[in-house]
């Protein structure tokens, strides 16, 4: 199966349409290694392979593939939103100088007792940021 098919079976798999923009995105996120990206820098990697597209689509691919579970959200420096392709329940290490995200394995994060609820509430999830900087 040719690499643009594997992105248009994802996004059917998902419930999207595979529009020219989607497969575009897709194939710059879910075919290769985990990764944390910006609108913004798949807006270059875009121009850098002599294609162009609005960042609004950018953003708008990035929030639907998000919504339909193929991305998750993590909130970086300065409100930026970076995109994170790998699923599985981790953490992040946040650089607040360069906005670099690193992957925390779960199992080096031990929380010992966590707040109750509020009441007519569930946990959906937990995620735990570290933001660091480089020591002067």
């Amino acid at each position: 199966m040719s690499g643009d098919a594997k992105i248009i079976e994802v996004l059917k798999d998902a419930g999207l349409r595979p529009t020219k923009q989607r497969i575009c995105v897709g194939r710059l996120l879910f075919t290769g290694k985990h990764q944390h990206v910006s609108a913004d820098r798949l807006q270059l990697q875009i121009r850098e392979l002599g294609q162009k597209m609005a960042l609004a689509t950018i953003y708008n691919c990035l929030h639907q593939f998000h919504k339909a579970g193929l991305l998750k959200k993590v909130n970086a420096v300065n409100d930026v939103i970076m995109f994170d392709t790998n699923l599985s329940y981790h953490h992040h290490f946040l650089n607040v100088d360069t906005g670099e995200l690193t992957d925390i394995n779960k199992e080096a994060v031990s929380i010992a007792g966590l707040p109750s609820l509020p009441d007519g509430f569930e946990a959906l999830s937990m995620e735990l940021t570290i933001r660091v900087k480089p020591q002067i």
